[in-house]
């Protein structure tokens, strides 16, 4: 399921959200600079009218693409955390998600947004910036009342956390040092989490 958590049934959605689903589709494998509207028109079997009517510009339909995928990540992680089970539970389904989110982004969809759109690709940092603060500071309370956790400074524990997914995980730090975006998401969580777990949360991950 979680392989698959970008592909909907365009079949049942309206005209705006089939473009937007096909949209999304192409751009997240193939960025979106060298990809025509009149390309996408002709996969819809739909008139470019048709398209420019929901999406005026390229640039609209790119914005529309990057906030409709902002919102699917948003609601499945929100539903990880509002789920009553323990916070190892909760982690190890956090990091399945965010490796599968990861891997349906391709470097060229990253790196046009942040070149091209840099506007669109401030708005994406600053959702991953308040979304990891959001989400750090539930499972940390969490893990310290389960006895998870060690009991150090919230604050600067979510920090940390955030100021190292930032720099790890972002296409310039990749593309030099020849991670793909699944294997530095995968490889930061556990140093960062393993760096504050305590001997139960330690044994209870390994048991996992």
């Amino acid at each position: 399921m979680l392989s698959s958590i970008f592909i909907l049934d365009s079949q049942n959605v309206d005209e705006k959200n089939k473009i937007l689903i096909h949209a999304q589709s192409r751009y997240l494998k193939e960025g979106f600079y060298k990809i025509p509207m009149d390309e996408l028109a002709v996969n819809l079997r739909m008139s470019k009218k048709t398209i420019y009517k929901y999406f005026p510009t390229k640039e609209k339909l790119v914005e529309e693409v990057a906030h409709f995928t902002i919102n699917m990540i948003s609601e499945k992680v929100d539903e990880i955390l509002s789920a009553d089970s323990d916070v190892i539970k909760k982690i190890t389904n956090l990091t399945q998600l965010m490796g599968a989110f990861v891997t349906q982004f391709s470097e060229k969809w990253l790196s046009d947004i942040k070149i091209h759109m840099p506007a669109v690709w401030e708005k994406i940092d600053n959702f991953r910036t308040k979304k990891i603060y959001a989400v750090f500071s539930n499972i940390i309370e969490q893990g310290k009342e389960e006895n998870i956790f060690l009991d150090q400074p919230n604050e600067i524990v979510i920090t940390i956390f955030v100021a190292s997914l930032r720099a790890i995980v972002n296409p310039e730090f990749l593309y030099h040092n020849k991670f793909s975006y699944k294997e530095a998401m995968q490889i930061a969580l556990e140093i960062l989490f393993n760096s504050i777990l305590t001997e139960k949360g330690k044994k209870l991950l390994k048991n996992l």
